[in-house]
């Protein structure tokens, strides 16, 4: 069962990724339930996932926007115009759903061929789309305390963009009995909020439920080649020879709301929008134990395509 939720930021935030969400709700969990049933949670999650998670992406205009798929270039024998048309969309991070069908149909299988639409803002859309990513540069000023003394020292800026328009994320529950419990994690998440510098006023957001009907053909779990719209920890399932990617090594601290935050160990993750074809039907990402019990998201959240 798919569900969609939207994200109206009240306040900059750091980056939200599919790792953010599924940290933010087991910190829930853990504040409604305890160390221990957490502890359950996560191990039975290890071996049966209960949900898989997406990332956020831009929701604007009532419109879902995805990331653009890592596709195989021609070569050498394409068309000067069409090199000089492809720095454009080469820029563009986002792709629409329509663009998307394309893809999955495989009337789209080359970065050249995404020319049959236009690229506007960072994002291919349809002639008849006007869609812009927007934000604001935000400013705040901080007064450094001196620890000893406890007297106020040198007055000092941060700044950070702030989204001002909203992004959604999707949630696929393979256990179709624990969605009343991820509404009620997700509430409280919405009241600790998500990412870090929170004891600054970041991470405040508003999440409501979104109509997913219009994606609810996409999702394809047994899929052997998809799309993925979460950061991946790979496996040896995925075959990298038929797979269009790229990779990132992320280390991050845990959740520090109410307690010390800790330095997880360093991850490899092949990232959202990646292109990728499997060995078999198993899940080609894990939850991974990175350091004594702590757990680093990074199962994938597939578009089933026909056409690597």
């Amino acid at each position: 069962m798919l569900k969609a939720y939207k994200i109206t930021y009240l306040s900059p935030t750091s980056p939200v990724r599919s790792f953010t969400i599924f940290g933010a709700i087991c910190w829930s969990y853990k504040l409604i339930h305890g160390e221990e049933k957490l502890k359950e949670f996560l191990s039975g999650f290890k071996e049966n996932p209960k949900f898989l998670i997406s990332s956020a992406f831009p929701y604007v205009k009532d419109k879902f926007l995805f990331p653009k798929p890592i596709l195989p270039i021609k070569g050498d024998s394409t068309d000067f115009k069409v090199k000089i048309q492809r720095k454009d969309y080469k820029k563009a991070r986002f792709i629409t759903l329509e663009v998307l069908k394309e893809v999955i149909e495989g009337n789209i299988r080359y970065e050249e061929d995404f020319v049959k639409f236009k690229s506007s803002s960072g994002i291919i859309q349809s002639i008849d789309d006007n869609l812009k990513i927007e934000q604001k540069r935000h400013t705040q000023v901080r007064n450094m305390i001196n620890r000893i003394t406890s007297t106020s020292e040198n007055l000092f800026s941060i700044e950070s963009d702030f989204k001002v328009y909203d992004e959604y994320f999707l949630v696929y529950f393979i256990d179709t009995e624990f969605e009343n419990e991820f509404q009620r994690l997700i509430k409280l998440t919405e009241d600790i909020g998500f990412g870090g510098k929170k004891s600054i006023g970041w991470g405040r957001v508003e999440i409501n439920n979104l109509d997913p009907e219009p994606l609810k053909d996409l999702i394809d779990l047994n899929a052997d080649k998809f799309i993925t719209l979460s950061p991946i920890i790979p496996t040896e399932r995925i075959n990298p020879e038929e797979s269009y990617y790229d990779i990132e090594t992320f280390k991050s601290y845990t959740e520090n709301t109410f307690e010390k935050e800790k330095l997880k160990k360093k991850v490899l993750y092949i990232k959202e929008g990646s292109v990728l074809k499997k060995k078999d039907k198993e899940k080609s990402g894990q939850l991974k134990d990175v350091e004594n019990g702590i757990y680093q998201y990074g199962l994938e959240f597939p578009i089933g395509v026909k056409y690597v």
